[in-house]
């Protein structure tokens, strides 16, 4: 039963992430020289806007003297980039549910082995250990020491 609510809380995951990340948002890196920036690109934007007239028309400071050289083909690089896809969002999530499944089954079990312990101990099979968890002591059988040690 423990694996059905899993697996149905890893599809409700999937689907929340999948509509979340509904369109992932689109970046124009324009280059200019060596250095670099990223501009967002609007909601409805797409990657063929994303060119060096666009890169040039921003008037970011990097590209201010890449306008008065005659050659900006090589002074400017336009490069469209899409970050967050659905992809990565699935993956992570996937992660993120995995993980917390598996810490929950070892609490449930460690819940169950205290539980056991304790019905052990209440029938009278078991004394109580040092960590307080109950221990078989008749399973154990006699204390016999080790030949060669020194006690």
């Amino acid at each position: 039963m423990l694996r059905f609510y899993s697996l149905l809380l890893l599809l409700l995951g999937v689907l929340v992430s999948m509509t979340a990340a509904e369109s992932a948002p689109l970046f124009c890196k324009c280059t200019c020289f060596k250095n670099s920036t990223l501009i967002q690109l609007g909601p409805q934007a797409s990657c063929a806007q994303c060119t060096h007239a666009f890169c040039l028309a921003q008037n970011l400071p990097i590209c201010k003297d890449a306008k008065d050289a005659a050659d900006t083909n090589t002074d400017v690089l336009s490069t469209c980039i899409q970050r967050d896809s659905r992809k990565d969002e699935i993956i992570v999530w996937a992660f993120l549910l995995g993980t917390a499944g598996l810490l929950a089954w070892a609490a449930a079990k460690r819940v169950n082995e205290l539980r056991q312990g304790r019905k052990m101990a209440a029938a009278g099979n078991t004394t109580a250990g040092a960590a307080g968890m109950g221990s078989d002591v008749r399973s154990r059988g006699p204390y016999v020491p080790v030949p060669g040690s020194r006690g």
